[in-house]
């Protein structure tokens, strides 16, 4: 069983490490393109200036913030770093201004994707069959399923389970074997996260968890800047290695760097720019197409400042005082991630790790299936029954085979940004045209074709 979990894994990479390359210059070329004529002409022609004030802002943004933080803030850009380290880069610091300059391009991406869906009045997975085919939309539904469920829920389950083991380890002198992981950490969480589906109250659960991951991004927050406060030391050490790294990149297919590659994917899959689950969430509400996109825009910066800048900078120190060895597998990642915070900030530094990673994990667990139910057009116990699967499968692979979980996820996130960003330059090009606002009352219109 092993040998064909390496082999899939195997495959899954291969194919990934040659599909970025070569969509990657495309990915930033569209995605400025799209930026810029949304945020300058389309936004202009087809909205209307709302006044919102900041604290209508707080709560919808809050809420983004929760659902989008858990999906991979810590584990997935540890990941990067390892392979990054793997690959030979000595200096995997420069992950942090590659992911910044691609942030740059893909942030804007965020808040034109919401206004657009908020002009054209569907979510993604429709506007997709409008301006695409509705084969691009099945096939962009399907996709982002499985991305959110058995991709980002992998991440979910192998955060969670790495927390609990590295607790139970360092603090209770019990050490868990990968089959006790599993049978006593995940299988329980599966148990969980189904029974909650199943009595379909999962809304109220979701709604009280978002409030108590605010808090966990607060201490968190409060872990970082005591860590920094007390490791200024390396603030000079960090940057002259993040600019180094820079300057002297590791070369993938076509001369493409490899710290752009991962920064790149990290902030597509931890601000979820260019996914369209922004744009999804956003039409659940009754904001104006501005307020809607500047809401959207918001957690996402906050998420790439917590996913990329922390995660590097905490990594960084600790594989310069040798707590953390990098390449590594998963669990070795986070063990020495926990044991760098807990070396400088102490219990603290633990228990802000560990709630941040546990309540991040839940609400996205749960959190998934809101995107099942509004791609599928299915009775509700077969998205259930749907759902039940893929956390089943992904817990399995979390303890079993995440490199493999690690891969699908890179391989979806090409297919499903890929496919939402050709729709949205398709409205951009000329389909915008459409929704031009009326002179007179300035509500927004569809002109017949």
């Amino acid at each position: 069983m092993a040998r064909i979990l390496d082999q899939i894994e195997h495959i899954t990479s291969t194919i990934s490490d040659t599909v970025w390359p070569i969509f990657l210059p495309l990915l930033l070329s569209t995605g400025l393109f799209v930026s810029i004529i949304t945020i300058f002409k389309i936004r202009k022609e087809t909205t209307i200036k709302d006044k919102m004030k900041i604290r209508d802002l707080i709560g919808p943004a809050s809420i983004s913030l929760g659902a989008m933080i858990g999906t991979g803030a810590i584990i997935g850009v540890l990941g990067s770093l390892s392979n990054l380290s793997g690959q030979g880069q000595t200096h995997i610091e420069a992950i942090a201004i590659w992911a910044l300059i691609g942030s740059l391009i893909l942030i804007p991406l965020s808040y034109s994707e919401t206004l657009i869906s908020k002009i054209m009045k569907q979510p993604p997975k429709e506007y997709i069959k409008t301006l695409l085919s509705p084969a691009f939309g099945t096939i962009y539904a399907i996709a982002f399923i499985v991305l959110y469920i058995f991709g980002f829920g992998g991440f979910q389950f192998s955060g969670i389970d790495a927390t609990i083991t590295i607790i139970t380890d360092r603090f209770m002198g019990i050490e868990l074997a990968v089959t006790q992981r599993y049978l006593f950490v995940v299988i329980p969480l599966i148990i969980i996260a189904s029974a909650i589906i199943l009595t379909k109250k999962h809304d109220l659960f979701i709604n009280s968890m978002t409030i108590m991951i605010g808090m966990a991004v607060v201490i968190y927050f409060a872990f970082f800047f005591i860590f920094v406060f007390r490791t200024s030391s390396h603030l000079g050490t960090f940057f002259t290695k993040l600019f180094k790294g820079l300057t002297n990149p590791i070369p993938m297919l076509f001369g493409i760097p490899l710290g752009l590659v991962l920064g790149l994917q990290r902030v597509i899959q931890t601000a979820e720019s260019g996914l369209g689950a922004l744009a999804m969430a956003a039409q659940e509400s009754d904001s104006e197409p501005r307020s809607a996109a500047i809401i959207s825009v918001i957690p996402a910066a906050i998420t790439v400042i917590v996913a990329i800048l922390v995660t590097s900078y905490i990594t960084s120190y600790g594989v310069a005082q040798g707590i953390i060895k990098l390449p590594a597998d998963g669990l070795a990642r986070l063990f020495g991630y926990f044991d760098t915070a807990v070396s400088v900030t102490g219990m603290f530094g633990l228990v802000g790790l560990s709630l941040f990673t546990i309540l991040s994990g839940l609400t996205t667990l749960l959190g998934s299936y809101y995107f099942l139910s509004v791609l599928l057009d299915t009775r509700e116990n077969v998205n259930i029954a749907i759902y039940i699967v893929l956390i089943t499968l992904a817990g399995t692979l979390a303890v079993f085979g995440f490199g493999i979980v690690f891969d699908v996820v890179d391989l979806l996130l090409f297919v499903v940004s890929g496919i939402n960003v050709a729709a949205l330059v398709v409205f951009s090009k000329g389909k915008w045209k459409d929704y031009k606002l009326k002179e007179k009352n300035g509500e927004c219109r569809k002109n017949p074709a």
